[in-house]
């Protein structure tokens, strides 16, 4: 499937439409991109910040049951090419190694790990250049038996994204990584309340949205960068290997 001849470039941010998702549709938007927001239940958030940016598309679909060549294709459709895949979508589930059920390894797995691994070789099965950026944690760089389930699919994603990115080099494409650091609780919790996490932290300051996409806007450009990972988290994976929410 050939690149249609454009002005602006494309990109499709899965769970875009709230928290980080929105802040990266929002910067590329401004840099002069053209963005598919996608979305699962946040319907109406999407429609809004489409609303919103202006040139901007959304996309609905439940990632566990749509292909992910009919998603990738469905996105470039929207515009008529396609140039940057961010994988933003994540669950996030506490769970020590013993407590986690068989099913909720796999339910850890499909979304944080097998959804975004499956784009990524849908992306590379469109024929175009481009790139390749999947939002990790920066909780990969040590043991965090809180969440084990989530963080073996992390630690997985950011596997893969080294490996795709020798694989599809050949093929004009690079892939690269961002592993924030304490964002933003949960929706429905105060900021505050993770200002002991925030203060145990090197720097002793909460990673920004428009930080991760700042560091984003940078790979997109950085026609000499793959492989990487850059860790956008207050020196968090400088800390001590354990970082659970219990100590």
């Amino acid at each position: 499937m050939a690149a249609a001849t454009h002005d602006k470039p494309v990109l499709l941010v899965t769970g875009g439409a709230k928290r980080v998702g929105a802040a990266l549709c929002r910067a590329f938007c401004e840099a002069g991109w053209r963005v598919v927001i996608h979305c699962n239940s946040s319907i109406g958030e999407a429609e809004r910040l489409a609303n919103e940016l202006g040139d901007a598309k959304v996309l609905q679909a439940d990632l566990l049951k749509v292909g992910a060549d009919s998603l990738i294709a469905q996105a470039h459709d929207a515009f008529g090419s396609l140039d940057l895949l961010i994988n933003n979508a994540s669950t996030y589930r506490r769970g020590a190694v013993l407590q986690s059920g068989d099913n909720d390894y796999l339910d850890d797995f499909a979304i944080n790990f097998h959804v975004p691994f499956a784009l990524m070789r849908a992306f590379a099965r469109l024929g175009n250049s481009g790139s390749i950026i999947n939002i990790l944690d920066a909780r990969i760089s040590k043991d965090d038996t809180d969440c084990a389930g989530y963080l073996l699919a992390k630690k997985a994603l950011a596997e893969a994204t080294r490996l795709c990115a020798l694989d599809f080099a050949s093929l004009g494409i690079r892939v690269n990584g961002i592993a924030p650091g304490l964002v933003r609780p949960k929706d429905g919790v105060a900021m505050d309340a993770m200002a002991p996490l925030v203060a145990r932290t090197p720097l002793g300051i909460r990673t920004t949205e428009e930080e991760i996409a700042a560091a984003a806007l940078y790979l997109s450009k950085a026609s000499a960068v793959t492989g990487e990972i850059i860790f956008v988290d207050s020196g968090m994976h400088l800390s001590p290997p354990h970082w659970g929410e219990k100590k």
